[in-house]
């Protein structure tokens, strides 16, 4: 809804970068999107998730003094990562698994209605309608998620759909 909620990022290698969680560690993370590279082919796979980015990524919470640890358990951050390149689509969660999608994922306070949203519409409906039926029902219960929606299809970089009306 407005600049500093926009947790979507575009980094110059074609990758989409989202993450939500607290607002620290969210800026933090764009300001070193650096780490969040591809592989040797250009791609991004879970073995260089693994291998490359998560040693970067807990590096630069560590520098930062933004990894929570508790006495008996292991490191986590608060916020969690979704990464999208091309066909792809990778979430790094809060205690650093990684979790590969077929199709879509939703992230954030609102992620709950919205994932039931979405199962309540029919798989045989196009895509896009059913994500921005789930976010206009999403919209009407939460200050968190409005208008403009952009809809981008990573694997082609192309716009799917966007709107730009805002309800007054």
């Amino acid at each position: 809804l407005c600049e500093c909620n926009y947790k979507i990022q575009k980094l110059d290698n074609g990758m989409l970068l989202g993450i939500t969680g607290e607002r620290l560690e969210r800026q933090t993370l764009i300001a070193y999107s650096e780490i969040f590279t591809l592989d040797k082919n250009g791609e991004l796979t879970k073995k260089h998730i693994v291998k490359e980015i998560i040693p970067n990524l807990l590096s630069v919470l560590e520098k930062e003094n933004l990894l929570v640890e508790k006495d008996g358990e292991l490191p986590y951050v608060k916020a969690t990562i979704l990464l999208a390149h091309k066909d792809t689509l990778y979430e790094i969660c809060e205690n650093f698994a990684v979790i590969k999608y077929e199709d879509f994922q939703v992230l954030g306070r609102v992620a709950d209605s919205a994932q039931a949203t979405m199962a309540n519409t029919k798989e045989t409906d196009d895509i896009n309608e059913r994500i921005v039926k789930a976010l206009d029902i999403v919209s009407s219960n939460s200050q968190c998620v409005g208008k403009p929606y952009l809809l981008i299809d990573t694997k082609e970089l192309k716009k799917l759909y966007e709107e730009v009306k805002v309800n007054i």
